[in-house]
């Protein structure tokens, strides 16, 4: 039997110059070696999704360095945008990307999503990012969008990958700045099973949940890492 293999990354925080540290972690140097781990350790990916916040100062400059970074996965790249992004430098940085992963019923124009599929699983991105704002909304024109892909491919199982997590993750802080209209989404999710996996970032540490039946995890940044008990 053949697999379809996956890579998520997330929360890269890049910055412009290159010697600049997120509270003390150089994070270009960070991603630089992540990548490099991941191709010297691992089997070849059949997708890279990253979740969002590709940097921190959200200039071209830095996605110009993520798109360097990350070239040898660029035909095979997905992503959707953090509170830390810009969606018009994304596009601009990141067109090719974008236009290839968009789907022809985009949800909204003004929205950075993607779709894929994997065997019999939808593969479905959506953009929480909300402009000038550090939590997150989904939003009920994506709500429905999502609805009527589900209902599209009946029973077929489902991935859904975004920044901002559906779920209190236990951090008081991050709880605070997570999806804020989350019953959204619940309400989708409750109405199809098939929904089995949500994959988000934005807290910096890894942690699992769930959501009506789906299972609900963050993975840890490609920088700087959270202790969920702290401030």
């Amino acid at each position: 039997m053949s697999h379809t293999r996956i890579l998520q990354l997330t929360d890269l925080h890049l910055f412009c110059d290159e010697t600049s540290t997120l509270k003390g972690i150089p994070t270009r140097r960070t991603l630089r070696d992540v990548v490099e781990f991941i191709q010297q350790n691992e089997a070849p990916f059949d997708h890279v999704v990253i979740t969002g916040d590709h940097t921190h100062d959200e200039l071209t400059e830095s996605y110009t360095t993520v798109r360097d970074i990350l070239t040898p996965w660029l035909d095979r790249l997905s992503i959707v945008p953090g509170n830390h992004d810009d969606r018009n430098v994304m596009r601009a940085v990141l067109r090719d990307v974008i236009e290839r992963q968009s789907s022809p019923d985009v949800p909204d124009d003004d929205r950075i999503t993607f779709s894929f599929r994997c065997g019999p699983w939808q593969c479905l991105g959506l953009d929480t990012h909300l402009p000038g704002e550090v939590p997150g909304q989904l939003g009920s024109v994506q709500a429905d969008w999502l609805r009527r892909r589900l209902t599209d491919h009946g029973s077929d199982p489902a991935i859904l990958f975004f920044h901002h997590p559906p779920v209190d993750v236990g951090s008081v802080w991050m709880d605070a700045i997570g999806l804020q209209d989350r019953q959204l989404l619940l309400d989708v999710v409750s109405d199809f099973p098939g929904v089995k996996l949500i994959c988000c970032g934005h807290v910096h540490h890894e942690f699992e949940g769930t959501t009506g039946s789906a299972r609900v995890v963050t993975s840890p940044s490609t920088g700087l890492q959270f202790d969920p008990r702290g401030t």
